[in-house]
């Protein structure tokens, strides 16, 4: 994104906190889409073969399933953006411009988000029935912050990665 995209207001160093390199983006991207279909999956395999629905809607499989990929969908798009704020912070906080963690990372990240949700939620539900939504607001915490800082060191490690390989410098 250059300065002239942006109607020419800003000099590019201070437009560089809004611009992340595509492998960033990546990551991201992969992360939302890791925490979707995993949560889809485990959605569908919770209501069809386990049956772990609301009171309300059992024998309304297709209903309890739409509500459940609602949520994966809304779960998602909280822990990526959240995550994906926090990073850009945390790479100008730690001078990480021109590095970005794997895109690897991303999408077992999510994957991750994904599977923990769950037993997570059954165990908070089945231990402190009043508390359920509590312990899953303490979850979605934990992953954003958990998430963020896995990408971060991620970053840091391409960083060290990059620097090692660069020749040394000849100039005395």
């Amino acid at each position: 994104m250059s300065a002239r995209l942006l109607g020419g207001f800003f000099r590019r160093k201070y437009c560089d906190i809004l611009v992340l390199p595509k492998i960033m983006w990546r990551a991201i991207r992969l992360l939302m889409l890791g925490i979707f279909c995993t949560a889809l999956f485990l959605g569908a395999i919770s209501v069809y073969i386990f049956h772990d629905v609301d009171k309300n809607k059992i024998g309304h499989w297709n209903e309890a399933f739409a509500d459940l990929s609602i949520e994966a969908a809304v779960f998602s798009l909280i822990i990526s953006g959240a995550v994906w704020l926090l990073a850009l912070l945390g790479r100008q906080l730690f001078n990480l411009r021109g590095h970005a963690p794997r895109a690897r990372i991303g999408l077992s990240l999510g994957i991750a988000a994904a599977v923990f949700q769950y037993p997570f939620e059954f165990v908070g539900r089945r231990l402190v029935p009043n508390l359920a939504e509590s312990f899953l607001s303490i979850y979605l915490v934990a992953a954003i912050f958990l998430c963020t800082a896995v990408l971060l060191r991620d970053t840091f490690k391409q960083l060290k990665l990059q620097k090692a390989l660069e020749p040394p410098s000849t100039h005395l």
